[in-house]
């Protein structure tokens, strides 16, 4: 859950920046002329943000997007901490969305990189809040990674395999399967 904080929380930090901005607060034509080719060349530079001069609650949808997808990864996988009887199941599904996730995760990295060598964003949204949502999702990606290295090379105990759920102890033998 702390990965899942520490992305949300600083997306949440850009996104009130985002919503802060001069380009939304009543300008005059001359002004909001003269500002939307700076905001947007602030996201053009990044290749992977697009920016929407129109309406500031889209800016980050896909940074938002990639938080929703955590949470989900994590409510998937966290259970398997509790009870870890349920990895075996579990570990099919989860290895590919944690796979996806991981993937999202570093595409945002990438631009968040972006944005942090654009002196032009630094002032917009400042150094500081770039900083924490690039932070943020290093920890996030370290943690996909880390899952997916622990449930790749997990295995559970033969006496967990041998054993059925009431305890009794079960074997396959003499099986014959013709195509």
């Amino acid at each position: 859950m702390r990965a899942v904080t520490w992305l949300l929380c600083p997306s949440g930090l850009l996104q009130v920046r985002a919503n802060d901005l001069p380009l939304w607060r009543g300008q005059s034509a001359d002004q909001r002329a003269a500002t939307v080719p700076v905001y947007n060349d602030v996201f053009f530079k990044t290749q992977y943000i697009i920016p929407y001069p129109d309406d500031a609650a889209y800016q980050f949808q896909y940074q938002w997007w990639i938080v929703e997808f955590e949470l989900f990864v994590f409510l998937l996988t966290a259970p398997c901490v509790l009870f870890p009887r349920f990895i075996e199941r579990v570990r099919p599904m989860a290895l590919p969305f944690l796979a996806a996730a991981l993937v999202l995760v570093m595409d945002n990295i990438n631009s968040v990189i972006f944005l942090r060598r654009s002196e032009l964003a630094k002032t917009v949204f400042g150094k500081e809040r770039i900083e924490v949502t690039l932070d943020g999702l290093l920890l996030v990606a370290i943690a996909n990674f880390m899952t997916i290295i622990f449930y790749g090379l997990y295995k559970d105990s033969p006496a967990e395999r041998e054993t059925g759920k009431e305890g009794k102890e079960w074997t396959v033998t003499n099986v014959h399967v013709s195509l």
